[in-house]
């Protein structure tokens, strides 16, 4: 994925346990021009991810909107709704710098 000049305004997030990727939801905005968007990323992109909302948003507990869910195999979903979040553009090529993005929807 082209991540120049790209900022994702990030949506939710949603893993499960033992999963290796993380689904991401948001609109990517480039310009005057912007398309809802999910991709996968891997768990340091989230925390990277997670580290920048924090840096952005000065009170935001993740842990407060993080939810949990015991499934059906006893793995945990985990999803976060960040809709309240104030400030929650994260820029794309920081998180491309670790490796690629893959978005799976446009």
């Amino acid at each position: 994925m082209n991540t120049a000049d790209r900022t994702i305004q990030i949506n939710s997030i949603l893993f499960e346990s033992n999963d290796t990727e993380v689904l991401v939801k948001g609109t990517v905005l480039k310009g005057h021009m912007a398309f809802e968007t999910d991709m996968l990323i891997s768990h340091s992109q989230l925390n990277k991810l997670v580290n920048q909302l924090q840096r952005q948003n000065e009170n935001l507990e993740m842990s407060a909107l993080i939810q949990s869910e015991t499934m059906y195999n006893n793995e945990t979903l985990y999803s976060a709704e960040l809709s309240s979040v104030a400030n929650r553009h994260i820029d794309l090529y920081d998180l491309s710098v670790l490796q690629p993005i893959k978005q799976i929807r446009a």
